[in-house]
């Protein structure tokens, strides 16, 4: 049934906010589905004028070529790394998302709160413990961990998360340090260059957006510098670092442990099997593993979806003749 309103299609429907789909609804014909795969996302998307995505598909030339109706695609998210803005762009479309939303960005502590977890979780030996008393084991001896009190932890990239993973910090009695590529002033002891940042810390947390210029940002020469026994928390993107050297380096016992939300290619299946860190964490080195759910708290999401449902309302050429 036609409706004279401007299409928009939900392509993960599960837990969407309902405040945000019914809001949806009165001002387009909304279609919120769960896509099964990038065939289906190809059929549903080239009627639409408006897209409403999560992270399960890469919205590249190929999924946009079917689009010819498309000109806005929304993103509750702040990294983009999902979707290819240039040539949206450059077809006249529009990427709205959470980037640059620093003021509204400070009332989510999901990803901070999960980087908490992940740290806590490597540190304190928690996965590997757990497995070993469901096998029927009680052997506290085998976990002997190490306290947080006094620990150095750097972190890398000072912005919106990284502030509230060093409050967090302050709390456990750590000693704070900081790289940031903008001269950005804090009461945490600064760093002038990330390799000093690496030689000093016990651990490193991880908060740079991905972007072409911060790709494998922490390579192999970085790396170098870490400290031995040291561990790495990612909860910013795969991109950000060489997989395969940290890899390397954890069978060596040069670094201590990595937890990571990310990979390089996590939206690829067959690519998540073969990735190092994955193989690493099946042969039961200190590495943890979680599939990008640092911000996939029902309260964030919510308020997340509603954020970006307000902003395209904002847009009042949507509701006029494309």
């Amino acid at each position: 049934m036609k409706t004279g309103k401007k299409k928009l299609l939900i392509t993960e429907s599960d837990n969407f906010s309902k405040k945000a789909l019914a809001i949806l609804n009165e001002a387009f014909e909304v279609r919120s589905v769960k896509i099964k795969d990038r065939a289906e996302l190809k059929l549903e998307i080239s009627s639409v004028d408006v897209i409403f995505i999560r992270l399960r598909f890469v919205i590249d030339k190929e999924i946009l070529d079917q689009a010819s109706n498309l000109k806005y695609i929304l993103t509750a998210t702040t990294g983009l790394d999902h979707v290819d803005v240039n040539y949206f762009e450059n077809l006249g479309g529009e990427v709205i998302s959470l980037k640059g939303e620093i003021d509204f960005l400070k009332s989510i502590p999901s990803t901070a709160e999960h980087t908490w977890a992940l740290l806590l979780a490597l540190m304190k030996k928690i996965p590997s413990s757990f497995e070993h008393v469901k096998n029927g084991g009680w052997n506290r001896n085998l976990f002997i961990n190490t306290n947080l009190k006094e620990k150095k932890i750097g972190i890398l990239g000072l912005g919106r998360v990284g502030v509230q993973v060093a409050d967090f910090a302050k709390t456990f009695g750590m000693e704070i340090g900081y790289f940031d590529v903008k001269n950005v002033e804090s009461e945490f002891l600064k760093f002038t260059t990330p390799k000093e940042m690496f030689n000093w810390a016990d651990i490193i947390s991880i908060h740079i957006p991905f972007s072409l210029e911060n790709e494998n940002f922490i390579n192999k020469e970085l790396l170098s510098f870490v400290k031995k026994g040291a561990l790495l928390i990612n909860t910013s993107r795969g991109g950000i670092w060489d997989e395969n050297e940290i890899a390397r380096l954890i069978k060596l016992g040069a670094i201590g442990g990595v937890a990571s939300d990310v990979l390089q290619d996590e939206l690829k299946e067959e690519k998540v099997i073969l990735n190092p860190l994955v193989d690493l964490a099946k042969q039961n080195f200190n590495v943890i593993i979680t599939p990008h759910i640092a911000g996939a708290t029902k309260e964030s999401m919510e308020m997340t979806e509603e954020f970006i449902v307000k902003k395209l309302l904002l847009k009042g050429d949507i509701f006029s003749d494309l």
